[in-house]
């Protein structure tokens, strides 16, 4: 049994926050926003910590924090109607960091190699 509720912990805790919010009537896409912005602030905060322990940044956390940020400011923009332009800048901007992501991790792991 045990094994069983490990397996599905993240449904069952995404369960739980939904039923919260469909319960308390609260606006989805605000939470949502909300969810994001404490995803962006972990990721920093794991930066610092990162820096502070070993005195360098890994430059994956920098982008990480990057695309779940412009993400956050996507979905800001789409729900409250921006121009389309600013919308399809973000997603040009996302794209941007998938790729530089990318090239951090391809690099990082030629380097490891040699």
């Amino acid at each position: 049994m045990k094994r069983y509720i490990n397996q599905y912990l993240e449904i069952l805790i995404a369960l739980i926050i939904f039923g919260i919010i469909i319960f308390y009537k609260f606006d989805f896409y605000k939470v949502l926003a909300l969810i994001l912005e404490l995803m962006v602030i972990i990721e920093v905060t794991q930066m610092l910590f990162i820096f502070f322990r070993r005195q360098r940044i890994k430059i994956r956390y920098m982008i990480d924090a990057s695309i779940l940020f412009f993400v956050r400011e996507l979905l800001i923009s789409t729900t409250t109607h921006k121009p389309l332009k600013i919308v399809i800048m973000y997603v040009g901007l996302i794209g941007i960091f998938f790729f530089f992501r990318y090239l951090s991790l391809k690099i990082t792991y030629e380097v490891g190699k040699d």
